[in-house]
C-alpha cells in the first residue's frame, strides 16, 4: 500500500487540489494566516486580509450573524458550522463557515455557496407563486395507494385539504363525503386508472360542513410498487364556483330525473317538452326517448282525449281548476299504485310560450297507511270507551291541557266534550287544581311514573276507590304527553277490606273454636260423669229418699246434655240453612208464662226473679217454640252471670214492633267482648259452664223470625239484652 493520501510529503499538494480557502484568526479575529486555495473571491487575497481583524472589515449585518459563533467556538472550545450572508459592493454573496477551535486560536473554513443559495432563493420563490396560484385556483396534491387503500391529500381546494399532508381511507372518504348517487363513478373511475393507464380526469360532489363541492380529480402518474400495489398520483381541483355557474340547468334536470314523483310538460297543443325518468317508465317509454314527438293525450296514463286535454290546460291556464287533486288507480299497467295526487300549473316563458307542468306523486303507501291508522283508531276508540278505566292525556308544553278523555273518566262532574283544550284549573277550586298541577309537574320534570290509590267521591257523594297511574310519554316524532290511567277498584278494594275482616274473624273463630273443642269435651263429659256414676249409685242404693235425689242430679245432667246437643244441631241447622220455623199465631204473655215456670226454679238463691208482662195480651205471628228458646237462653245466661239482686224479664209493644227484655243486675259484660258476644264460641267468662252457642244461635232465630237482637252492659251493674219482633207478623 502506497499511503500517498497520508504522506506528510504531499500535504500541500492535495490541499491545493481539494480545500476550500483556511483561515486562522486569534481570539479578537485577526487573520494570523491563510491557505487561499481553490477561491476566485477579490477580497480573499493575502494583501486585503493577513494580519487585519476581519470583524472589522465585515458589514454590520454580517458581524452581528457571525461574531457570536465566534466567541463560542472560542469560549466553549466547540465546532460550528452555519450559513451566513455576506454584502460586498452592493453584491450578496452566501457563504459557509466551519469554525474550529485551534489552541488558543480558531480556524475557520470558507465555502462559497452563493449560486447554491440564489437557486434556491429562486425554487422558494417560485414555490411561493406556485402556492399563490393553487391558492387561486382551489388546487391541491393527491395521491392514492392501493395497497393500504388510503387517500393522502394537501393543498388549497378550500375543502378538506391544507398544507400540511393528510390521509383518510378511501372507504371513509366515499361514505363520509361523497355524495350517494356519485360514488359508484368515483370506484369505477379510480379502478380502471390502477389497472391501466389512462388519461381521463373525473368530477364528482363531496358533502362538507352540511356543503355540497363540486370536485375535478387528474391522475398524471401510475406506479406499480414491488408488492403489486398501485399509487397514483395527480392534482385535485376545486370547481364548485365554476361547476355552479354554468351547471344550474343541469343539477336541476338530474335532480328532477332521479326524482320520486312524475314531472311533465306539454305545451297547449298537447305537445310534450319534458318528461322525467320516472313519468318515462311509468308510462313504458324508454329512458332515451324523444318525448318531443308525443302528444300528452296519446299517453293513455295522462289524459284520454285530445278534447279533455284542451279543455284541462284552459282550465289550469285560467286558474278554473283546481291545482291539486287525486286519481285513484292511474296506471293501467301498474296496478299496484291505488292512487296519485298531482299538481299541475302554467308556465309562461320568456318567449310568451305557455306550457303545462304536472307533477305526479304516488301517494299509495300514505292511502294504506291512513286506512291502517283509520282502522287502529277505530279499534283503540272503542276499546278506550269500553276499558272500565278513566283515560286522560294532557299536553305538557301547553299549560297541561286536555288532549283527550273517555267515558269512563272519573272527573265525573265534568262532561267529555268541555275538557278539550281546558285544563284542571278550569274545573277544580285552586287548591285542588294546584295540588294537580304540582304532581303533573313532578312527572313532567323527572320522567318517573307516579301509582297510588286514592279515596274519592263520585258525583252521587258515593265512596270510591281508584288505582291511578300518571306517566309521560315522549319520543323524538312528537311533542311530550301526560297520560294517566285510573282503575275503579271500589268493589275489589271493599272486598278486600271485607276479606281482611274475615280473615280477622276467620282468626278469632278458629281460635274460640279451639277454645270450644277444649270447653266441649268437658262440657260433654261432666253430665255423661254425672250420669254414668249417680246410676250406678241408683242400682246400688236402697234408700228411696236418696234414690230419688240421685235421679233429680241425673235428670239434670241429662237435660244439661241435651241442652248442649241441641245447640250444636241449632248450629248445624243454621249453617246448613235447614232451622225449621212453623209460624203460626202466638200470645206473648202465654211464651212469657212458660219462660217464668220453667226457668223459676232454677233461679239462684238470693235473686229475685220478675216477670213483667203488660195487662193486654199481644199476639204475634211467629213459631212460639223458637221464641221460647231465645227467652229461655237469655234468662239461662242471665241465672249464670247474676247472684244478687234481681233478673226481669217481658216485652213491651211499640208503634210497629213489639221488644222483649231480659234485664239482670249480675257482674255485666267487659267492653272488649261487647261487640263480639253474638259472635260463635264467645263466652263472656271462662269461667262460667256453656259453650258460647247460645247467643249465635238466638241472633239467628231472631233474625228469621225478623227481627234484631241487641245488648247494652256494663261492668258490675248488670247486662240487658234485647230482641225485637215485627207487629205485621200476624
Amino acid at each position: 500500500m502506497r499511503n500517498i493520501i497520508k504522506d506528510p510529503n504531499n500535504a500541500e499538494r492535495l490541499l491545493k487540489l481539494t480545500s476550500t480557502p483556511l483561515l486562522l484568526l486569534d481570539k479578537d479575529g485577526v487573520c494570523l494566516e491563510t491557505a487561499l486555495y481553490n477561491s476566485q473571491m477579490w477580497f480573499l487575497k493575502d494583501e486585503y486580509i493577513l494580519g487585519k481583524n476581519l470583524f472589522d472589515l465585515m458589514p454590520n449585518a454580517t458581524y452581528r450573524q457571525i461574531y457570536p459563533d465566534f466567541r463560542r467556538v472560542f469560549d466553549e472550545q466547540i465546532s460550528l458550522t452555519n450559513n451566513y450572508e455576506l454584502i460586498i459592493n452592493g453584491v450578496t454573496y452566501f457563504f459557509k463557515c466551519l469554525m474550529y477551535p485551534y489552541d488558543d486560536m480558531v480556524l475557520c473554513q470558507y465555502r462559497d455557496i452563493t449560486e447554491r443559495s440564489q437557486y434556491k432563493l429562486l425554487l422558494e420563490r417560485k414555490n411561493r407563486e406556485l402556492i399563490e396560484t393553487q391558492k387561486a385556483a382551489h388546487i391541491g396534491d393527491w395521491k392514492y395507494d392501493s395497497g393500504t387503500r388510503t387517500l393522502t391529500y394537501s393543498g388549497f381546494t378550500g375543502i378538506l385539504c391544507t398544507e400540511k399532508e393528510q390521509t383518510i381511507p378511501i372507504d371513509e372518504y366515499l361514505q363520509n363525503y361523497v355524495l350517494p348517487e356519485d360514488r359508484q363513478t368515483f370506484t369505477l373511475w379510480l379502478n380502471h386508472f390502477q389497472r391501466s393507464d389512462i388519461d381521463e380526469t373525473i368530477d364528482y360532489r363531496i358533502n362538507f360542513c352540511d356543503q355540497v363541492y363540486y370536485i375535478h380529480l387528474k391522475a398524471y402518474t401510475r406506479q406499480v410498487n414491488p408488492d403489486g400495489s398501485v399509487t397514483l398520483t395527480g392534482y385535485i381541483q376545486n370547481i364548485t364556483d365554476i361547476q355552479r355557474s354554468r351547471n344550474d340547468i343541469n343539477l336541476l334536470t338530474h335532480a328532477i330525473n332521479n326524482s320520486g314523483e312524475d314531472i311533465y310538460a306539454a305545451r297547449e297543443d298537447g305537445t310534450l317538452v319534458f318528461a322525467n325518468r320516472l313519468f318515462k317508465e311509468h308510462c313504458n317509454l324508454s329512458g332515451n326517448a324523444d318525448v318531443s314527438q308525443l302528444k300528452i293525450y296519446d299517453l293513455p296514463q295522462c289524459i284520454k282525449s285530445e278534447k279533455e286535454w284542451r279543455e284541462f290546460s284552459a282550465d289550469i291556464k285560467a286558474g278554473r281548476s283546481t291545482q291539486n287533486y287525486i286519481i285513484h288507480h292511474p296506471l293501467p299497467l301498474f296496478p299496484e299504485v291505488l292512487a296519485m295526487e298531482r299538481n299541475s300549473f302554467w308556465v309562461t316563458s320568456d318567449e310568451g310560450i305557455g306550457t303545462v307542468w304536472t307533477f305526479r306523486r304516488d301517494i299509495s303507501k300514505r292511502i294504506l297507511r291512513e286506512q291502517e291508522v283509520k282502522q287502529l283508531n277505530q279499534i283503540l276508540d272503542k276499546t278506550f270507551e269500553n276499558l272500565p278505566a278513566g283515560i286522560v292525556v294532557k299536553d305538557i308544553e301547553n299549560d297541561f291541557k286536555y288532549l283527550y278523555r273517555n267515558q269512563e273518566s272519573y272527573n265525573r262532574h265534568i262532561s267529555l266534550e268541555v275538557p278539550m283544550g281546558k285544563n284542571d284549573f278550569d274545573f277544580y277550586p285552586p287548591e285542588e287544581a294546584q295540588a294537580k298541577r304540582e304532581i303533573d309537574i313532578e312527572i313532567a320534570t323527572t320522567g318517573k311514573e307516579k301509582h297510588w290509590i286514592a279515596e274519592e267521591k263520585d258525583s252521587n257523594g258515593n265512596t270510591i276507590f281508584l288505582d291511578k297511574r300518571k306517566m309521560k310519554i315522549e319520543s323524538t316524532d312528537f311533542k311530550p304527553l301526560l297520560l294517566s290511567i285510573e282503575w275503579d277498584i271500589t268493589n275489589m278494594e271493599q272486598m278486600k277490606r271485607e276479606l281482611i275482616v274475615a280473615k280477622e274473624k276467620a282468626e278469632m273463630s278458629d281460635k274460640l273454636k279451639s277454645a270450644f273443642l277444649a270447653n266441649m269435651t268437658h262440657e260433654i263429659r261432666t253430665p255423661l260423669n254425672a250420669i254414668v256414676g249417680f246410676s250406678r249409685i241408683i242400682a246400688e242404693c236402697d234408700n228411696a229418699q236418696e234414690r230419688s235425689d240421685y235421679f233429680k242430679i241425673v235428670e239434670t245432667n241429662n237435660d244439661r246434655l241435651l241442652l248442649l246437643i241441641n245447640e250444636i244441631f241449632d248450629l248445624s241447622k243454621i249453617d246448613a240453612n235447614m232451622m225449621e220455623f212453623n209460624m203460626a199465631p202466638v200470645s206473648l204473655n202465654g211464651v212469657c208464662k212458660d219462660a217464668y215456670e220453667k226457668n223459676r226454679l232454677q233461679c239462684p238463691a238470693g235473686v229475685e226473679f220478675i216477670m213483667e208482662t203488660p195487662d193486654n195480651d199481644t199476639t204475634v205471628r211467629s213459631d212460639s217454640g223458637r221464641l221460647l228458646q231465645v227467652v229461655n237462653n237469655l234468662i239461662g245466661n242471665a241465672f249464670k252471670f247474676t247472684h244478687a239482686g234481681d233478673i226481669r224479664f217481658g216485652y213491651t209493644k211499640k208503634e210497629k214492633y213489639i221488644e222483649f227484655y231480659v234485664k239482670d243486675t249480675g257482674v255485666g259484660i267487659a267492653p272488649e267482648k261487647l261487640d263480639q258476644i253474638f259472635e260463635r264460641f264467645v263466652k263472656a267468662s271462662s269461667f262460667v259452664q256453656g259453650t258460647g252457642l247460645g247467643l249465635p244461635i238466638c241472633k239467628a232465630i231472631i233474625k228469621r223470625l225478623g227481627g234484631n237482637i241487641y245488648v247494652t252492659s256494663e261492668l258490675g251493674q248488670g247486662t240487658t239484652f234485647m230482641f225485637t219482633l215485627p207487629l205485621d207478623k200476624k
